[in-house]
């Protein structure tokens, strides 16, 4: 690394300084006749070693720390390191190094490595700063003689910027296999519901036919009607499919969602519980989005659905917002079939117990439900996906305990429509 050439050259003058410091010393204990003028001598090689080392420490554009070998006493610090950490001149002087690492065994690990190479390097480990925020970094260490004490340099390499870069590509790769293997989900799920359909419309055919030729006395009616029930649910299964797998034929249109939250709204708080508050918060300047009102008054119902569920208990609250945000090429939401521009936001929340991090990644696959039996069929979280992924958008998911939000991004049109 360019900045170790530094390091290098104040290494070698320090070795040089104690091998002079060496040399005073032996003349001193000699000539005991000229002893105050080779103390000041020496006096003064040390204090030309400890400035041409605070010199060379402030040209070195990295964090550097000394530290006392044993106790962990931080002795020094540049103007860099200090403004790493985020503290105000000489306060990491007052610090052990071990109060630094956010494990607080990782001193003791470097201290192993360097009994057995005598050097550490490339050590990453998690450091707090100032405000208890916690950094990452790569640490170079290396024991040195300092005022006279063992003692070890550390030179410091902030690691968080690219850490969080690597966390946005992995979190961005995330999505786009989910967007993968939901596309190919939905061709199959699709291709099926058709088979299934056509199916279906021989099942109500020949049902129809053979209570045609039945007499309205017959027992044989009670039977066809439960058959025909049947059918229906299964007949509303496929819908629900088609919708997932988007291949249903519903109008495009130019609409505001404003409008679709607002007629909702009524519906949603006659379904939940009175236990359970619903409130909106819809920005003064909605945009206007091309898609299905149908398909996006579902995605309310479904997701507010959802949420009362998890709340029907101990009650609680479910939020709708929405406003407009601008997304650009560096926002890791943008994943195909997005680009960058703006897009209308549609946040669903609610206050419940969260969703288990262990099951989280597969909530909007078809069929996956944590429900009893007959409480749900598990359709209503892929069909959402579907419905946001037709629309050009995506949807994305955030939960802890006590909050879960669903983010849905549809793109705007053009101001023509306004």
């Amino acid at each position: 690394m360019k900045e170790n050439f530094g390091l290098n050259e104040l290494l070698k003058e320090i070795e040089l300084l104690k091998g002079e410091i060496s040399d005073l010393k032996m003349i001193l204990e000699a000539v005991t006749g000229h002893s105050d003028g080779i103390e000041a001598d020496l006096m003064e090689k040390v204090r030309t070693g400890e400035k041409l080392f605070h010199e060379i420490s402030k040209t070195i554009p990295v964090p550097i720390m000394i530290t006392h070998k044993i106790s962990g006493d931080i002795l020094f610090s540049n103007y860099h390191a200090r403004r790493l950490f985020g503290y105000p001149p000489d306060a990491l002087i007052l610090k052990k190094s071990c109060e630094l690492y956010e494990n607080s065994q990782d001193r003791q690990t470097i201290l192993n490595f360097l009994a057995e190479r005598g050097y550490v390097e490339n050590f990453e480990v998690k450091l707090k700063k100032a405000n208890d925020s916690i950094l990452w970094a790569s640490l170079f260490v290396q024991p040195i003689i300092f005022k006279e004490q063992d003692c070890l340099l550390t030179i410091i390499y902030d690691l968080t910027e690219r850490r969080r870069a690597e966390q946005e590509k992995l979190s961005l790769e995330r999505q786009l296999r989910q967007v993968q293997k939901m596309e190919a989900i939905g061709t199959l799920a699709g291709g099926i519901a058709h088979d299934f359909n056509n199916i279906l419309a021989i099942i109500f055919g020949n049902l129809e036919l053979a209570r045609m030729n039945l007499c309205a006395e017959s027992p044989a009616i009670k039977n066809i009607t439960n058959a025909q029930t049947a059918a229906d649910k299964g007949k509303t299964l496929v819908r629900q499919i088609l919708t997932f797998s988007c291949q249903t034929d519903d109008e495009y249109k130019p609409f505001r969602i404003s409008t679709v939250i607002s007629e909702a709204a009524d519906m949603i708080r006659s379904l939940i519980s009175s236990k359970i508050a619903l409130r909106l918060q819809i920005d003064s300047e909605t945009p206007i989005v091309m898609g299905s009102p149908i398909q996006v008054h579902q995605i309310l119902m479904n997701l507010c659905a959802n949420a009362a569920f998890v709340l029907r208990e101990k009650g609680g609250v479910i939020d709708i917002l929405l406003n407009l945000i601008c997304l650009n090429t560096d926002d890791n939401m943008i994943i195909p079939p997005m680009k960058a521009g703006s897009y209308a936001l549609l946040t669903v929340s609610d206050n419940g117990p969260g969703i288990d991090k262990t099951i989280i990644s597969r909530i909007f696959d078809p069929f996956f439900t944590t429900k009893k039996s007959g409480e749900g069929t598990g359709m209503g979280l892929a069909i959402v996906h579907g419905i946001v992924q037709k629309h050009g958008g995506t949807i994305r998911v955030e939960s802890n305990p006590g909050k879960t939000v669903f983010y849905c991004y549809f793109p705007i049109i053009s101001e023509q429509f306004s």
